[in-house]
Formats: structure tokens, C-alpha cells, sequence
């Protein structure tokens, strides 16, 4: 699905992919990068038993969410379509920003709850910035690289998930019990 809405909107923007594939994942990166940051900030602005305790009680919901559901919590749309009426620039940076910050549109996977979690943790601004960036580019970049080479795998989010999902239990898991002692 990701690779299908990256491939309309890539298209045509100064009538070159390669620049609209730049404009869309550097996008993604920006939105990604300011949304980390902010929730390091966020993370920074509390002590750091309020942020433990917090931590703990958003990864026990999370945890509890992937065992009990196989969709995750998330705003279930996809980007704009009114943005492939601008035909420009526009429809690359908007689809980017939106896809980056994650939590706008599906996001598929129980693990991306790892990045907020992470970035709140760790309570700095600028490692915040650079999980949520890192975030951007596996999302955005991946997918401006599989629409580029032109591949569709069938299924493949169906497919994915069966890995996917386990992940994000175990290193939700993971990140609880480190959180715990420090309660």
C-alpha cells in the first residue's frame, strides 16, 4: 500500500522521480526529526521518576495492545488525495511530512511505538531527533526505493507483520523491564 501512495505522489514533481524522492524522504526526515525532538524535550522536562513511571505505564498499554490486537492503535487513513491535485513539489514535501511524523496516517506495526517510547526515554532532543529520523528514512526511504526499482510485493504487509509483530512484543518486553528498576 505504502509503495502504491509513494509512487502517485513521487511522480511528476519538476518532472523528474529522482527529485520528487528527495523532497519526499527529506520531508519525512524533517517532520520525523522535529516530532523526536519534541518528545525528547518533553522526556528532558520531567524527573526522571515521572518519566519512568510514564514510560511504564505507555509500554504496559502497548504491550497489552499488541497481544490482544493485531491492528495497531493509529489514525487509519492514508495522506491527502487533494495533494495529487497540486502536481508539484507540494504533493512530495506534504505526503513526506505526514508519513514522517507517523502517527497522522496507518502505521502498521506495533514496533513504532518503540520510537515515541524511545525518544521520551531518553530524554534528550537530539537523540529524540535521530531515532524519529532513522524512523523516516526505514519508512519513506525504503519506500521511494522500491517504487524507484518499480517492485510491488504482494502481501507483503500481511507477511511482514508475522515478523513484525512478535519484534515489537519482545522489545517492548525488553524496554519494560529496564524501566521497571527505575521506578
Amino acid at each position: 500500500m505504502i509503495i502504491m501512495i509513494t509512487r502517485a505522489r513521487v511522480s511528476g514533481c519538476f518532472g523528474s522521480p529522482v527529485v520528487a524522492g528527495v523532497v519526499l524522504v527529506l520531508s519525512a526526515i524533517a517532520g520525523a526529526a522535529l516530532t523526536g525532538a519534541l518528545i525528547g524535550l518533553l522526556g528532558a522536562a520531567l524527573r526522571p521518576e515521572t518519566r519512568a513511571l510514564l514510560a511504564v505505564a505507555a509500554t504496559s498499554a502497548v504491550l497489552v495492545g499488541a497481544v490482544i490486537r493485531a491492528v495497531p492503535w493509529q489514525l487509519d487513513r492514508e495522506t491527502d488525495t487533494r495533494w495529487l491535485g497540486y502536481q508539484d513539489w507540494r504533493t512530495a514535501a506534504y505526503n513526506g511530512l505526514a508519513l514522517g511524523l507517523g502517527f497522522t496516517t496507518r502505521i502498521g506495526f506495533w514496533l513504532f511505538y518503540l520510537v515515541p517510547l524511545t525518544a521520551f526515554v531518553v530524554a534528550d532532543p537530539v537523540l529524540g531527533a535521530l531515532g524519529y529520523a532513522a524512523f523516516a528514512v526505514s519508512r519513506v526511504g525504503l519506500s521511494a526505493l522500491f517504487a524507484a526499482t518499480d517492485v510491488w510485493i504482494s502481501g507483503g504487509i500481511t507477511r511482514a507483520r508475522l515478523i513484525a509483530d512478535p519484534v515489537a512484543v519482545v522489545a517492548l518486553g525488553a524496554l519494560y523491564s529496564v524501566l521497571t528498576p527505575l521506578l
